[in-house]
């Protein structure tokens, strides 16, 4: 296994561990990788004090250090006095700051969008192809919190969630149909002083994952996850899951006026107002990526704001660009 390969490989041991690992602890197959890891500065050293260490045999007692014919030796109150290298004592955690800095990097994550701590040990760092990226210690945490972090008052669809691989064998994928799972160690590489993906292209999974554009329901792709509007652009539109479950609703009631609650409640999403999935901030005014599902809901969303109703404008001049049958 390529230096770079196990380096990367023991950033994701020391993100699972969480916390400070002594250097003894690490593989000895992992030597070389902790060393790329510090000329990085992906790892921080943890307190050291010499007046005691911990038991290299139990690990479970610290003692203090004595000096016997100029040798170190260490009392531990169940193994007894044994003679001890201090630079075995030297620990190490995985700098999480450096992490998640790098990963926005390998993505382009724009600075702009902040990262945000949501739990212990799991972080959203930004947004990849509109879709939030996740970061997580372990994918436990991720499955622990699942409810609230992909359905919750900020939903998360289809999110990117990230995690070093599991310590044992998983019978199948737990995101599966929630969200897509990168194993650390297997989708990012140490590239110079950073990561970069690994062969997205060549992703079967994610190339699997990835919805057909064309036209199926009038201007929208099967899944709802596309909209081609000519008027906009020569190009499908993406829509995130949660636009794509607004529209899928309305195309079921064929332009009848539903109320902003009805569609939101079917579309098993929590905000109280269409526009909050669609309307662009800021920082975004002018993509096309985030101007795009505005303008395909102001052109196709028909709405009475003294009522509260929203429906699908049903003409042929929208709904059928392509020749596709409503």
């Amino acid at each position: 296994m390529p230096a770079n390969k196990k380096a990367m490989a023991l950033a994701s041991l020391l993100l699972t561990r969480g916390g400070y690992s002594y250097e003894r602890s690490i593989p000895k197959t992992q030597v070389n990788g902790l060393k790329i890891l510090i000329e990085l500065k992906a790892v921080v050293p943890g307190p050291f004090d010499s007046r005691y260490a911990s038991c290299s045999f139990c690990g479970l007692h610290r003692g203090p250090v004595f000096r016997i014919d100029g040798a170190m030796h260490v009392q531990c109150p169940d193994c007894g006095p044994y003679k001890v290298d201090l630079s075995e004592q030297r620990n190490w955690a995985i700098d999480t700051e450096w992490m998640i800095r790098k990963l926005r990097s390998a993505l382009n994550i724009p600075a702009h969008i902040a990262v945000q701590k949501l739990y212990e040990g799991v972080w959203q760092i930004g947004v990849y192809k509109k879709r939030a990226v996740l970061l997580a210690q372990r994918i436990e945490l991720v499955m622990t919190h699942a409810l609230h972090l992909f359905h919750g008052a900020t939903p998360r669809p289809d999110s990117w969630v990230i995690t070093p691989g599991p310590l044992g064998k998983m019978s199948s994928d737990p995101l599966s149909g929630t969200a897509t799972w990168w194993h650390l160690e297997d989708r990012f590489s140490i590239h110079g002083q950073g990561l970069r993906l690994v062969s997205l292209e060549n992703d079967v999974g994610t190339t699997l994952a990835e919805p057909k554009s064309e036209p199926v329901h009038g201007p929208f792709s099967e899944t709802f996850e596309w909209v081609h509007l000519p008027s906009f652009s020569n190009e499908p539109v993406r829509l995130s899951a949660a636009q794509a479950a607004i529209f899928r609703v309305l195309w079921r009631y064929k332009g009848q006026p539903q109320s902003a609650e009805t569609i939101m409640r079917k579309a098993h999403l929590s905000s109280d107002k269409l526009i909050d999935v669609f309307k662009v901030k800021a920082a975004n005014r002018g993509d096309p990526l985030y101007e795009g599902p505005m303008y395909a809901y102001q052109t196709l969303v028909i709405r009475n704001r003294r009522l509260g109703m929203y429906s699908l404008e049903i003409t042929p001049a929208i709904f059928d660009p392509l020749g596709s049958k409503i």
